[in-house]
């Protein structure tokens, strides 16, 4: 049962009044229906709203500001460690790890504001309790390769100049004044000692500017496609939730997904609509997901999976995804333009059936995902994607096909799996391209291999393979490969190690060019640092790394090595096959 409630422009707030703006110029929009919950589950008809930000937006130099409702995302979504979607909050009945441990008990959480623009504009920033923000200087807009002109305003808050970028910008505002320390002793975070691993806000913020869609990726909302179970499912502004009725009990949340329709190939959230509930499609055809409201896993614990009642029982077949097709017909392509995710519970999109599937993703946000197994959407084959924004506790890139291109994407990410991930399977790949990468926030609790520590990495075997057929005890396959080209990569803060590979096959033609740690590589007790590729007999390790920095320091075959800049410890017996340059 889905229910809704309705209304987005009107909610006091400091100055008592609120005012939206949307026309070609500038949209923005608020939700009547905010709630600030610090550490419990908001209202089902409710939306939780920062604890910390104001964000209001004008066209550049006219300083007639527009409010631009800020949302807030917390880690287990103020429902506590729990098994079954019914059990009480804080009842502790999940007995497995969910990869969630101190967030909680330091307050972190991730607010996120986005507008529709078509010009240059100002983001002022301000805080709810009128407090002052820290000046210029002691704010950071990540990635801080992108720079952005920042200035006070009177009222103690900062004013960012965003300029007009067709395809959008995606930043993190961040104060000197409210960062959080992330520290390890090799095995968990520690609150003082070990060593510093990552360095996040607490009370994070990041900014979604958005070029408004082109009217193909948008509906007519009374158009004969969008009634009962016509071609499109569309969601006007208002707060939309699942109910489900198990058994003739009382109704309750997490315990439902919107299966649709076969004939239901769309998917629109229209700007300020907000969804909490997970998507199914069925169509046969190509499908869609474009808008850019909201859609939340937040009411699902952890790895909810429907075959059990949405409980917290993994499997990787059918463990609720975000975005979910199980029957795939072939020759079907997913276009995905607009849309933020919140809070997944599981891997935020795989489809099922026919491996005869592309897709064409843009301006595709990911925020709250402070669970292990919240990765970025799957790549397959002949896909296209650009201008994304992941915040991921997973593999954030998975590199399994051929022929895709990724093209400016921003990632944010937790400290399981790695940045690009290549392994699992023998695989052959060929075809792929990854340019301009920005890696804003890593932090690593420990060395690992089998989920690597690292931003590029291979995992071993996951189980047999049916289809590749791999004896577990011999994993390698020497007659495939992968080649890839990765360019443009920069890791901000304490960097975990470059490359972390347990071969599977061939690296062949495998290109990583301008690369830059501009705040070095870790060092210290943990090892995260280290590069490491492990030995496998009969593969070839064609590897190229050219013009790769480390705090500032170009790295070379002479300085390439374990004990010195670039930590690679990549064993002997590929020695002559890789090279840094």
């Amino acid at each position: 049962m889905l229910q809704s409630t309705f209304g987005y422009t009107i909610q006091p707030h400091a100055n008592n009044k609120t005012v939206t703006a949307c026309n070609k110029q500038l949209c923005t929009w608020w939700h009547d229906n905010g709630e600030i919950s610090t550490a419990r589950m908001v209202q089902v008809g409710n939306v939780r709203q920062s604890r910390r930000y104001l964000v209001q937006v004008s066209i550049a130099d006219a300083s007639d500001y527009y409010d631009s409702f800020t949302y807030e995302s917390i880690p287990r979504n103020g429902r506590g460690r729990i098994y079954s979607p019914w059990d009480p909050p804080d009842s502790d009945t999940l007995s497995d790890v969910d990869g969630i441990s101190i967030e909680p008990s330091e307050g972190i959480n991730m607010a996120w504001s986005q507008v529709e623009y078509s010009t240059d504009l100002d983001v002022k920033i301000s805080t709810r309790d009128g407090s002052r923000l820290p000046g210029p200087s002691g704010v950071k807009v990540r990635p801080t390769s992108i720079p952005y002109r920042i200035r006070s305003s009177e009222d103690g808050g900062i004013i960012i100049r965003v300029p007009y970028d067709p395809n959008g910008r995606k930043f993190s505002v961040e104060f000197d004044n409210d960062l959080y320390t992330y520290r390890s002793d090799g095995l968990n975070y520690v609150s003082s000692g070990g060593t510093v691993v990552g360095i996040e806000p607490r009370n994070a913020l990041v900014i979604f500017a958005s070029a408004f869609l082109p009217d193909e990726m948008i509906p007519p909302i009374d158009g004969p496609d969008t009634k009962g179970t016509s071609g499109i499912l569309y969601f006007p502004p208002g707060v939309y939730w699942m109910n489900s009725n198990r058994q003739g009990q009382t109704p309750r949340i997490g315990e439902n997904h919107m299966l649709l329709h076969p004939n239901t190939c769309w998917v629109y959230l229209a700007p300020g609509a907000y969804v909490k509930g997970a998507i199914e499609y069925s169509a046969q055809s190509d499908f869609y997901a474009t808008g850019h409201g909201v859609l939340s896993g937040e009411h699902y614990v952890y790895q909810a999976n429907p075959t059990t009642h949405y409980q917290a029982l993994k499997s990787d077949a059918t463990s609720l995804r975000m975005w979910w097709h199980n029957n795939l017909g072939g020759g079907q392509t997913w276009y995905c333009q607009g849309p933020t995710i919140n809070a997944p519970p599981f891997n935020t999109m795989d489809f099922h059936g026919s491996p005869d599937i592309s897709t064409r993703i843009s301006d595709y946000k990911q925020v709250g995902a402070f669970y292990f197994q919240t990765d970025g959407p799957q790549m397959y084959p002949n896909s296209e994607i650009h201008d994304v924004f992941y915040h991921v506790n997973d593999d954030a890139l998975k590199t399994y096909y051929s022929n895709v291109t990724l093209a400016r994407a921003i990632i944010w990410k937790g400290h399981n799996d790695p940045v690009i991930q290549m392994g699992w399977a023998s695989r052959d790949v060929r075809g792929v391209t990854l340019q301009d990468l920005y890696v804003i926030h890593t932090r690593y609790i420990k060395s690992k291999m089998d989920v690597p520590s690292a931003i590029i990495g291979a995992s071993p075997l996951y189980d047999p393979d049916p289809e590749a057929g791999r004896d577990p005890a011999d994993p390698v396959d020497s007659t495939k490969s992968i080649s890839m080209t990765i360019s443009n990569l920069v890791c901000e803060g304490p960097c975990p190690a470059l490359l972390r590979i347990t071969p599977l096959q061939n690296y062949r033609n495998f290109v990583v060019r301008d690369v830059a740690f501009p705040d070095g590589l870790q060092v210290g007790g943990i090892g995260t640092g280290e590069s490491i590729v492990l030995a496998a007999g009969g593969v070839e390790l064609g590897v190229t790394i050219s013009n790769w920095t480390v705090g500032g320091e170009r790295v070379t075959m002479e300085t390439s090595q374990k004990d010195s800049l670039g930590q690679l410890n990549i064993d002997m017996s590929y020695w002559g096959q890789w090279r840094v340059e």
